[in-house]
């Protein structure tokens, strides 16, 4: 059975200050409502502090511009070959745009399922190598290629995408890490309490 122990104030309302019944009519019981006298704060949720944050939005960022990096590595690879550059030699954004998808799916689902944390952070490390791996051969291709050729234009605007997904990626890292670091301080408080 539970059992709480907490001060009421009992708040007494008669019905016949109101004029509503006469002094003959005490059939009708007095009305008593009970108060709290104290408020106990609510047990925070889970990732409170990181949910602040609002990881979804950094998230959705992230799963936009891995959409765009897909589709400009489709783009890419259809109209200038796939054998000539570097970016679709390794394919760098088709990669990484699957890569920053999935991670951004991952990050909107820690609301409903904190679990996820863990899964979230290597994801978003995993995105953010790659990512510089990526930007590393999107840069030696743009220093082996004419500046005024359309693809040394397309090439830029992948880069871009992937610079941005990089700093997304960096903040998300930070925002989970410092989570991370949160957790591990208030379980060993907990164990330590406990003991």
């Amino acid at each position: 059975m539970a059992r709480a122990a907490i001060p009421m104030d009992i708040i007494e309302e008669d019905t016949r200050k109101h004029g509503r019944l006469t002094d003959e009519d005490d059939s009708h019981p007095l009305i008593k409502y009970y108060k709290a006298t104290t408020l106990i704060p609510d047990k925070p949720p889970p990732l409170h502090r990181l949910l602040d944050r609002q990881p979804a939005a950094w998230a959705s960022v992230q799963v936009t511009s891995g959409i765009l990096s897909f589709g400009l590595g489709v783009v890419f690879a259809v109209a200038f070959g796939i054998d000539k550059f570097l970016l679709t030699l390794f394919r760098v954004p088709l990669l990484t745009g699957i890569m920053f998808l999935v991670a951004g799916f991952l990050s909107n689902l820690l609301h409903k399922h904190p679990g996820l944390l863990q899964v979230c952070f290597y994801s978003n490390i995993l995105c953010l190598a790659v990512a510089t791996t990526g930007a590393i051969l999107l840069c030696v291709d743009l220093a082996k290629h004419q500046p005024d050729k359309l693809h040394f234009q397309v090439e830029i605007m992948v880069l871009c995408v992937t610079l941005l997904d990089m700093v997304v990626s960096a903040i998300l890292i930070i925002f989970m890490y410092a989570e991370k670091r949160n957790l591990e301080k208030n379980s060993s408080s907990s164990s330590t309490r406990r003991e």
